[in-house]
């Protein structure tokens, strides 16, 4: 499907963090975009005055420019069709309400919640759907006078032609109709006149002459109101195309009790750009081959809207992490070194002059770690022995390898160690082969208690590397505090 002249939008409500479902939608609408040579508007939909912070706007465009997402158009950018912060369009919301009352197309309602009430409760006895029975539709201009003058608070409502259906057509669903009776007079105007999300993004996206509207497929049911409303505007009506829902395992709609959410819960916790992004793209579309690793440049060169799915998407963290280990491997070190040294900093691993003074040391540990690192923060429970100094060893380490003999062959290999010079991998792989040479002590009673006095653990990296990445000083001085904390403790 080729198309042209496109334009879409990604409009955030300034109200949170860029949740993980949201940047889904950032990610197709600028796919949909760029794969086609289109633009890309960004709208801040910050009309819920109460909640909405410049703090979250600024945040939400952190989270979209890390992924890599970016748009021509929007609050920091200018453009054409601005303001691009609907608090400042209040004027332009102004005019379309007063044009729809006006036309007649809208009418003041001034029921009152009781009335409502006692409506749906009626309505609910005689097992019917809840419709506005219309009791204001017939007012004039000179009621809401008198009512106005009565101090009657009202809402707007539109009035909805007779008869016909509504058909939405949808790019990935095909047609949706919803029935005529499936639709009410529905309020767009609320009693404190502010108008709602379904007038202010309407017009928005028509005003502002997008393209194709993108968005996630809990938005179904609003897209037939919001076509009404821009056809009794005599607006243009944009194509849509509702995205995938993204569920947890149990297969609810993905929330915080399936963990982290937001993007900058998962930047946080040690995940990369082009994991993300990766992994975001085959939530809703698949490429119909075995390709698993995408670059963003590598999706919008592959994107095609006949790839989307309409079935449900299931977040698996797993899968995530095991895209992320691939993408660390396969990112540019000094990026991932970047981000190894700014989590060590917050960790307190290291200062940001120690960092910069060992950067070529950090670098080899990173290096040697290889594939170990499923995410940045890996490295502080794999690797944290190289930047600070532990009292516990691993319990089934102890139990299993450090034995009655043990400080014997650890001050065998101290006393080797010592005299090392220069004390390098290949001159400890030599060392400690000779000792199990002339000793005729095997492996598994000189590797693996070393490994476990060296760092704490049972699994890690190989040996010889780490222990000459510890340096001489460091290393000897864990093997006699190892051979020292056995003979305290009595293993069996």
């Amino acid at each position: 499907m080729k198309l042209e002249n496109i334009r879409t939008r990604f409009a955030p409500s300034p109200t949170g963090l860029l949740h993980f479902g949201n940047a889904n939608t950032a990610l197709f609408n600028w796919l949909v975009a760029r794969a086609h040579g289109g633009a890309v508007t960004l709208r801040i939909e910050d009309t819920d005055t109460e909640r909405s912070t410049r703090d979250f706007e600024r945040k939400i465009m952190d989270d979209l420019a890390w992924l890599g997402i970016d748009w021509d158009e929007g609050p920091d950018k200018g453009g054409a069709f601005g303001p691009y912060r609907q608090s400042e369009r209040t004027h332009i919301y102004r005019e379309q309400i007063d044009k729809l009352l006006t036309s007649g197309a809208a009418y003041r309602c001034y029921c009152s919640r009781e009335q409502l009430e006692q409506d749906r409760a009626r309505q609910q006895e005689n097992k019917e759907s809840f419709q506005y029975v219309g009791r204001c539709r017939d007012l004039t201009p000179d009621d809401w006078a008198r009512l106005d003058a009565e101090g009657k608070p009202f809402v707007v409502r539109l009035r909805k032609p007779a008869g016909n259906a509504v058909t939405v057509h949808d790019m990935i669903r095909g047609d949706i109709v919803f029935e005529a009776d499936a639709i009410d007079d529905f309020i767009f105007v609320r009693s404190n006149g502010e108008p709602t999300f379904l007038l202010t993004n309407a017009v928005d996206d028509s005003l502002m002459q997008i393209t194709h509207v993108v968005r996630g497929e809990d938005h179904i049911s609003n897209t037939p109101k919001q076509i009404l409303i821009l056809n009794a505007l005599g607006l243009p009506v944009p194509q849509y195309m509702h995205t995938a829902i993204i569920l947890g395992k149990d297969k609810t709609k993905l929330s915080k009790r399936h963990g982290a959410v937001n993007v900058s819960q998962f930047r946080e916790q040690g995940f990369v750009a082009p994991a993300m992004v990766n992994y975001l793209a085959f939530l809703g579309w698949n490429p119909k081959d075995e390709r698993e690793f995408f670059s963003l440049e590598e999706l919008k060169n592959n994107y095609s809207i006949e790839a989307m799915s309409k079935n449900p998407s299931i977040f698996d963290y797993d899968r995530l992490r095991y895209l992320n280990q691939h993408w660390i491997a396969h990112t540019d070190p000094e990026r991932i070194l970047d981000l190894v040294i700014d989590f060590l900093i917050k960790a307190e691993l290291v200062t940001p002059q120690s960092a910069q003074d060992n950067r070529a040391w950090i670098r080899d540990i990173v290096a040697i770690m290889g594939d170990r690192l499923k995410t940045i923060n890996d490295i502080e429970e794999l690797g944290d022995y190289f930047f600070k100094d532990f009292d516990d060893y691993h319990p089934k380490g102890v139990k299993k390898y450090f034995k009655e003999s043990t400080p014997e062959h650890l001050e065998l290999i101290e006393r080797t160690l010592s005299e090392l010079d220069p004390f390098t991998q290949e001159g400890v792989d030599a060392a400690l082969h000779r000792i199990m040479e002339e000793h005729e002590l095997p492996p598994a009673k000189v590797i693996h208690p070393l490994r476990l006095a060296l760092t704490g653990k049972i699994f890690g990296p190989g040996l010889f590397e780490l222990a000459a990445l510890l340096g001489k000083e460091k290393a000897v001085e864990r093997i006699r505090k190892a051979a020292q904390w056995i003979s305290d403790n009595n293993p069996s």
